[in-house]
């Protein structure tokens, strides 16, 4: 049965990667620098656009039948979750056997409309780097870890699917918070990775008006962690969120 989970999900990725991949590539060759895409799969020019303007759109509608079993498998996972005192808020509620064709996150990972959009914002030069089913859980007292301002230091350009597996309606559901590409710029650069509190962003950008991604279960955003800074969640009801992240396929610390 193994075996054939295996050979199974290898097929997949095949399916999925292989022509990707080969298609950056063959790109590379022949096109030198690749030109920004009149249109890519299910993301459109304007939305393109928008993430390589302002770091960040909405996502396209995913399947709510995808969302739902989405739910059934993570939200009774993200209750066995028990909160720590230090590092991280969160938790990262995918397992090793999720990892095959059949899994529902795995599939959407590599969906038209995910690798869609990554194909629009990288001109077909990507890599895939991570899907995470992200169990955000209640802090109190001084922000920890990802829950200062910050930007992903991996790469100079990244792109984060961010799905809600739960309503996220209100602050206190802990929504993802971020600072337009145009604002971030305004922030001091430094060589060292920066965290920084409410009143430290807001005196490097001049005020404190931030984007707040609430939605219900089944929306996503698509965001630039890398050019966005942003802040992990600070929610004081718990928070299940799905991340699937790409980067160039020539990684360079921003």
């Amino acid at each position: 049965m193994a075996t054939a989970y295996l050979r199974d999900t290898v097929g997949f990725l095949r399916w999925r990667l292989v022509p990707v991949r080969m298609l950056g590539k063959l790109k590379s060759v022949l096109a030198g620098p690749a030109p920004t895409p009149e249109a890519a799969l299910t993301l459109d020019r304007g939305r393109a656009q928008a993430v390589e303007r302002d770091g960040y759109t909405m996502a396209a509608p995913v399947d709510p039948d995808a969302v739902a079993q989405i739910r059934e498998i993570y939200l009774p996972r993200g209750e066995q979750v028990v909160p720590r005192e230090g590092g991280h808020p969160f938790e990262n509620i995918m397992r090793a056997e999720d990892f095959t064709a059949d899994n529902p996150v795995f599939r959407l990972a590599f969906s038209d409309a995910i690798l869609g959009a990554a194909e629009a914002y990288f001109g077909g030069r990507f890599l895939f780097d991570s899907m995470q089913v992200l169990h955000s859980f209640p802090t109190e007292g001084e922000l920890r870890a990802s829950q200062f301002w910050h930007r992903d230091y991996g790469d100079s350009k990244s792109l984060h699917f961010v799905m809600y597996v739960n309503d996220v309606l209100d602050d206190e559901g802990g929504p993802f918070v971020f600072i337009d590409k145009a604002t971030s710029r305004t922030v001091k650069r430094s060589p060292f990775i920066r965290r920084l509190t409410d009143a430290q962003i807001a005196a490097e950008i001049g005020h404190d008006r931030f984007e707040t991604f609430y939605g219900k279960s089944g929306e996503a955003v698509l965001v630039d962690p890398a050019v966005c800074y942003h802040f992990g969640s600070r929610c004081k009801t718990p928070r299940t969120a799905v991340f699937i992240t790409f980067n160039t396929n020539t990684p360079i610390p921003g």
